[in-house]
């Protein structure tokens, strides 16, 4: 996986503080394949296996922190625990793997949801946000395995209908309309060539963009409040549904991912973008 930058590692950070805002997922509607996630300092709680096909994946986060799941589909030839390995050891060294999407955030005390489609196979849940001593949840115990085995003949390969897509390319966030205040679905893309993520935080204040971007990330108070939900890493091709709870305000999204370590994050090059929600 590509690395996450300062600035995400950051924004998950304050999402565990008071004042970030909370705002549950609705229940899957029934007949809605529901693969519920939970999560705790530092381990994830889940079935061993799912059906394929179109899964929501709900992440409840019964933790302190602010905690993401994404899934990652290994190829034929990878070995479980090789791959559970390199992860922790460094991830973005990490082959084998294809990275399916997930959760991008779950507030503490909340939950979140996606909807993705997933293949049959073997496949690796992680949260790879880090904390400050630079250490990732996964290297801590939040990563596990999950199996997903062939459904079905009437199993449900379309994703839910949504009135948005956003589209990630490299490096840019296209949005096809307008974002409303309140509950909603959006269809996100990777149409790029590489591994991308999307985070939504809210702009405090009269915060500019030009203000955030000069950000050193430890002075108080912060011009961002981080808030549920998004789209967890996935690679090119791949795409979520997300569901996602906004209050009327100025937010930024962004991918907080790398291509390399050391490398400028995505949101530096240009995938940043700030909207106002009435």
């Amino acid at each position: 996986m590509a690395s996450l930058s300062r600035r995400a590692v950051l924004v998950a950070a304050i999402a565990g503080l008071p004042g970030a805002f909370r705002s549950d997922a609705p229940a899957p509607p029934p007949g809605r394949h529901a693969l519920v996630v939970t999560a705790y300092e530092y381990t994830f709680i889940a079935p061993d296996s799912a059906a394929s096909g179109m899964v929501t994946i709900r992440l409840v986060n019964r933790g302190k922190e602010a905690h993401q799941v994404t899934f990652a589909r290994l190829d034929d030839s990878s070995s479980l625990p090789r791959v559970m390995r390199s992860l922790v050891r460094n991830a973005d060294h990490t082959g084998g793997i294809r990275w399916a999407g997930g959760v991008e955030r779950a507030l503490p005390g909340a939950s979140s949801e996606t909807s993705v489609l997933l293949k049959p196979g073997r496949y690796v849940m992680v949260c790879a946000y880090g904390a400050e001593d630079g250490h990732a949840h996964m290297s801590r115990g939040m990563i596990r395995g999950l199996v997903v085995s062939s459904g079905a003949p009437s199993t449900n390969l379309v994703l839910p209908v949504a009135p948005v897509t956003i589209r990630l390319t490299d490096y840019r966030i296209s949005i096809s309309g307008e974002l409303r205040a309140g509950r909603q679905l959006l269809r996100v893309e990777n149409v790029g060539r590489h591994l991308h993520q999307l985070s939504f935080s809210r702009l405090v204040g009269n915060t500019t963009m030009e203000q955030l971007d000069k950000w050193d990330g430890k002075s108080k108070p912060s011009p961002i409040e981080g808030i549920g939900g998004g789209a967890a890493p996935m690679d090119a091709g791949q795409v979520s549904v997300i569901s996602i709870a906004l209050r009327p305000g100025r937010y930024v999204l962004d991918c907080g991912l790398s291509d390399t370590t050391g490398a400028k994050p995505h949101y530096m090059l240009g995938m940043e973008r700030e909207i106002t929600v009435k």
